[in-house]
């Protein structure tokens, strides 16, 4: 049986690390057994025959190429490959120099350090910028909302008068927003009067002031939007509520006034009032829409005359109101009313200004709170005794204190 050897081709080894052997120093050759012969265990060569790796001979210009030798797989000894010196410089490469690696480190940790001392100031440099930022938006927050606060409208505090006169039933309506909308959406406060000796004009009034009051809560927009908004709603019910047959035979009139942002902003059908009271003085805001006002539009044209036009028995006729359909007149000022601390706006019925003049609605209002006003004006209105005393109901608007020029 014969023993075979396995040779593994030699790597490409830096010249200067190979060990030269001396010139005296000849190659042993190993003697190739012959193809017929076998190899008896006993003839095996012992491992200490084997050439150790440091004992083969680094391939030079003079190393023959039957020198060194690679057994095959029968264990024949086949002759390896001889090494080009021309390809053995190629693959090996002549010596390089290699820097100082000592030296890296150094400029390494000082390059690692300047970096991070440019990142650290940059980190720096902005975040004090953005900290002033924050910090001057802050300072602009809480002035705002400072601001805010103190140019916020005050509150509005509501007096309500709301009586029966020598009618056989009660036609006036009324309605106030809720006062936890009012920094959202303003106050808003109606009084429609049904107009009296027509059927059903407690159930259109009303239905007048419940369409409006919903619209009121669904409806967004500027005031001067949202009013005629509101209008429509109220006359498309009051028709819906009457029929075709029924416009025109029963209605009411209406009157607005919604308070927002200290600023009052009115609309009217009808005869119902809208009035300010400030500093003693009680100012109308709307126009009433009766025949009244067309008779004198013609004594104005020369059609006749003005006393004519005053004593009409039918001028306290209504022009406009709802429930006929399409209105004819509705009256809304091109622009709002600037409200002061104090100021009453008063929403009422013709049974309260037909039976009070002025100047006595004027001492029953002023130096009183909203409600005691309202009190005092149906207190007013109960002494006077008429005989045909119309229906009556009052709301009474009063702008709260001023707090910021209080201070």
């Amino acid at each position: 049986m014969k023993t075979a050897f396995l040779t593994l081709p030699l790597p490409s080894l830096d010249p200067a690390l190979l060990v030269t052997p001396s010139p005296s120093a000849s190659p042993t050759q190993a003697p190739t057994p012959a193809p017929s012969e076998t190899a008896a265990p006993s003839e095996t060569a012992a491992p200490s025959q084997t050439a150790a790796p440091s004992q083969t001979a680094a391939p030079s210009p003079t190393a023959a190429p039957s020198q060194t030798a690679a057994p095959s797989e029968t264990g024949e000894a086949t002759p390896a490959p001889s090494l080009d010196p021309a390809q053995t410089a190629e693959t090996v490469g002549a010596p390089q120099a290699v820097p100082a690696l000592e030296a890296i480190p150094g400029w390494g940790a000082l390059c690692i350090g300047l970096c991070i001392g440019v990142a650290l100031t940059l980190c720096a440099v902005f975040g004090l910028r953005l900290w002033k930022t924050l910090l001057r938006r802050r300072r602009a927050g809480t002035r705002a909302a400072s601001d805010a606060r103190a140019d916020a409208p005050p509150e509005t505090s509501v007096g309500k008068l709301h009586a029966q006169g020598a009618r056989e039933s009660q036609q006036d309506s009324f309605a106030i927003s809720d006062a936890r909308e009012e920094r959202a959406r303003g106050r808003l406060a109606l009084v429609a009067d049904g107009m009296g000796g027509l059927s059903q004009g407690d159930k259109v009034s009303q239905t007048a002031v419940a369409a409006m009051l919903e619209g009121f809560y669904t409806e967004s927009g500027a005031p001067e939007r949202v009013l005629p908004l509101l209008l429509r709603r109220a006359n498309a019910a009051v028709d819906a509520l009457l029929g075709p047959e029924g416009r025109a035979r029963s209605g009411s009139t209406l009157v607005a006034a919604l308070i927002r942002g200290g600023y009052l902003y009115a609309a009217s059908v009808g005869d119902s009032r809208v009035a300010l009271l400030r500093g003693g003085a009680l100012l109308t805001l709307n126009r009433e829409h009766v025949y009244r006002q067309e008779l004198l539009l013609g004594a104005a044209n020369g059609e006749t005359s003005v006393d004519e036009a005053l004593q009409h028995p039918r001028g306290p006729g209504l022009t406009s109101f709802l429930g006929m359909g399409r209105l004819k007149y509705v009256d809304i000022p091109d622009q709002p009313t600037r409200l002061l601390a104090g100021d009453k706006v008063l929403l009422m019925s013709d049974g309260v200004y037909n039976a009070l003049s002025d100047q006595e609605l004027i001492a029953a209002l002023e130096g009183r709170d909203a409600q005691a006003a309202a009190d005092a004006v149906g207190e007013a209105i109960r002494k006077k005794a008429y005989p045909t005393q119309d229906n009556y109901t009052l709301v009474v608007l009063e702008m709260g204190r001023d707090t910021k020029k209080e201070a």
